[in-house]
């Protein structure tokens, strides 16, 4: 028996699988997991247990600051805690003030709070709420 060349290399080197099949099922795979990932970040952060804005704020001073902050909570029963902080224009933090709001009934509070800071303020700002107790 006798083979041709073509024969005998065909034998030896078998025909490569085509290397987009395996991205192919890897994008695929990627894209479930992003995608499901997406969805729990989006449903996750939908509903926040507290949310607080700077409705206003008035530099009284070079060492004072005054704003206007509403908070807003879901469950008025619970406590809140928010640190609200003053800007300088060089972006340095020149006053902080943690800002705790006891329950009560009301799910909207609006509150005027009064920085002192250790060089004149240009923005007031919330950092953080979150619920306490």
């Amino acid at each position: 028996m006798s083979e041709t060349a073509a024969e005998r290399l065909a034998r030896r080197y078998p025909a490569r699988r085509p290397a987009w099949r395996d991205w192919r099922l890897l994008a695929a795979a990627l894209a479930v997991v992003g995608g499901a990932w997406l969805v729990w970040v989006a449903t996750a952060g939908a509903d926040p247990a507290v949310s607080a804005r700077v409705d206003a704020f008035e530099v009284v001073s070079p060492t004072d600051v005054t704003a206007t902050v509403s908070i807003q909570r879901p469950d008025p029963s619970v406590a809140v805690e928010c640190l609200v902080y003053a800007q300088a224009v060089s972006y340095e933090r020149v006053g902080e003030l943690p800002l705790r709001v006891a329950p009560g009934d009301q799910v909207h509070t609006t509150l005027t709070v009064a920085l002192r800071t250790f060089k004149t303020a240009t923005t007031v700002q919330i950092e953080s709420c979150r619920p306490i107790g």
